[in-house]
C-alpha cells in the first residue's frame, strides 16, 4: 500500500548476509527514518543492529512488522522461511519486498497474492540483477523497440561450487533452477514482457552434487505463446576458487530488427593480490585472482554499500512512498518465474516437455 508520507520505517526480517546488505541499504536511504531488525539468532541480530544503529532489534518478526512506525517490510530470511513473515506483512497491508525466489510452494505464493489483493498490500520480489546497469539498459533498448520483436534469447549463469554448497546446505527444497537459474528466467520474461511462456523442456545431471541430492546443472528450453524461444543454462560446477565472487552471466537477445549481447563475466577488472583474499559470499574460501564487481548484490566501498541491491532497495522504498521506483519484480511476475523453474525441474526429472498453466 503506497504512502503519502515523505519518510517511512522499514523492518528487515533476517539478519544474515543478505539481510545485512538490505539493512545497510536502508541506512543509506534518506527516506528511511526508522529501522527494525529481526533474527532468531542473537549474534547475527546484534551484529547487524549495531552496524546500522537499528532503532529496534528483536527475535520476534511480529513485533517488528506490527510496529506502527514501519511502513515497509523486507523479508531476507532463508527461502524456506519466507511465508509466515510475508503473510504477517500483507495482512497488515504493508508493502513487502521478499528475497528471490519468492517462496518454494505455489500454494503459498497464491495465498500471499490473494491476501495482498484483499488488504491492498504491494508485494515485490528481490530479483536484484534487474538493477545492474547493463541489464537495465537492455530493458530500455527492448522497450524502445530497438530490437524489433525478440524471437530468440539465450542466457547462462554459472556460480561456484562453494556457492552451490552454501545454498544446498541451508535449503533442502531449492535447486540450481529455482535458486540460480531463476535470475535468468526473471530477466528473460522481463525482456519478453507481454508474451506468455507455454512450455518448458529441461535436461540436467548430478555428479558433484549427488550427495546433496541436487543437480550439478540444468539447461532449459522455454517456448512462448507466439512461438519465440529462450534457451537458459545454469551451473553450480565452477571450481570453488573461481575468480568470480558469485556468478558470471551472459545474455543474447535476437530480434526481427536487431540483436543485443550482454557480457557479465566481470573480466574487465581483474585483481591479483600478493596474498589470497576471501570471497565475500563464501569467505571460508580464498582466491588468488578476483574479478572485482562480480558480487551479485554489490560491494562495500569506504564503509558504504554500492550496487544493484542498494538500487533495488531504494526503488522499493521510493515506490512505497509514491516517489517512483521502476524495475521492481512484482509478486505476480515472481509467481510465474517460480512456476516455470519448478516445471523445468519436473521436466528434467521426467524427461518430457511440461506444459505451463
Amino acid at each position: 500500500m503506497k504512502s503519502n508520507k515523505q519518510e517511512t520505517g522499514v523492518a528487515v526480517i533476517g539478519a544474515g548476509g543478505i539481510g545485512n546488505l538490505r539493512a545497510h541499504s536502508c541506512k543509506q536511504i534518506t527516506q528511511v527514518d526508522y529501522i527494525a531488525v529481526c533474527d532468531i539468532k542473537d549474534e547475527k541480530l546484534e551484529n547487524v543492529a549495531e552496524s546500522v544503529k537499528a532503532d529496534i532489534a528483536t527475535n520476534n518478526y511480529s513485533d517488528a512488522i506490527e510496529d506502527s512506525r514501519v511502513g515497509a517490510v523486507i523479508i531476507s530470511t532463508d527461502e524456506e522461511n519466507h511465508y509466515d513473515a510475508t503473510m504477517k506483512a500483507v495482512e497488515l497491508g504493508k508493502s513487502v519486498l521478499i528475497e528471490k525466489p519468492f517462496v518454494l510452494d505455489l500454494g503459498e505464493a497464491d495465498n500471499i497474492l490473494a491476501k495482498a489483493k484483499e488488504t491492498g498490500a504491494e508485494v515485490f520480489v528481490g530479483y536484484t540483477q534487474r538493477f545492474r546497469r547493463k541489464f537495465l539498459l537492455a530493458k530500455e533498448a527492448v522497450r524502445r523497440g530497438q530490437l524489433g520483436d525478440i524471437v530468440f534469447s539465450m542466457g547462462k549463469i554459472y556460480v561456484t561450487r562453494a556457492v552451490g554448497e552454501a545454498v544446498a546446505g541451508r535449503s533442502p527444497n531449492t535447486t540450481p533452477s529455482i535458486n540460480t537459474g531463476t535470475y535468468l528466467v526473471d530477466l528473460m520474461l522481463w525482456y519478453n514482457e507481454g508474451k506468455k511462456p507455454v512450455e518448458v523442456y529441461a535436461k540436467s545431471a548430478s555428479n558433484v552434487f549427488k550427495s546433496y541430492n541436487r543437480d550439478d546443472f540444468q539447461w532449459m528450453l522455454v517456448t512462448y505463446d507466439d512461438g519465440s524461444v529462450s534457451s537458459l543454462g545454469t551451473s553450480w560446477l565452477q571450481p570453488r576458487h573461481w575468480p568470480a565472487y558469485t556468478a558470471t552471466m551472459e545474455i543474447d537477445l535476437q530480434g526481427t530488427n536487431g540483436s543485443l549481447n550482454i557480457d557479465d563475466a566481470h573480466r574487465d577488472v581483474v585483481l591479483v593480490p600478493g596474498d589470497p583474499i576471501p570471497c565475500p559470499y563464501t569467505p571460508q574460501y580464498n582466491v588468488d585472482v578476483a574479478f572485482l564487481g562480480s558480487a551479485m548484490p554489490g560491494d562495500f566501498v569506504m564503509g558504504e554499500f554500492f550496487g544493484p541491491m542498494k538500487e533495488e532497495t531504494d526503488a522499493f522504498i521510493r515506490h512505497t512512498l509514491g516517489m517512483g521506483g521502476v524495475g521492481l519484480t512484482t509478486g505476480e511476475e515472481a509467481r510465474v518465474v517460480l512456476s516455470l523453474t519448478m516445471a523445468a525441474d519436473r521436466s528434467a526429472k521426467e524427461g518430457v516437455p511440461i506444459k505451463l498453466e
